[in-house]
């Protein structure tokens, strides 16, 4: 692979870190009580984190909403597969 060629490969690989950074942000605004999850390699939600009130616990509808947005992440683009595999995702909190 030439210079040019990296350049691109790496460009599109940023691009691609890019859309995935804005996916997660909007789920994080969308799902307030979310505090970060991990995937398996193979894309399997493995972990999911909540901060919420005493006594609530996450349901499967929290880890199903969760799944179904990463299962459109990946079907608007194909390429943040591989950036997602074995993956942990948190909230920042500052």
């Amino acid at each position: 692979m030439d210079h040019s060629e990296q350049r691109l490969s790496e460009a599109r690989r940023q691009q691609t870190e890019a859309i995935v950074v804005r996916h997660v942000r909007e789920l994080f605004k969308r799902l307030p009580m979310l505090s970060g999850f991990w995937l398996r390699p193979n894309l399997e939600l493995a972990e999911l984190s909540v901060s919420t009130w005493p006594g609530y616990m996450a349901g499967q509808d929290l880890y199903e909403e969760v799944t179904q947005s990463l299962v459109a992440l990946a079907e608007e683009c194909p390429e943040a597969v591989q950036l997602m595999r074995g993956r942990t995702f948190a909230r920042a909190v500052h």
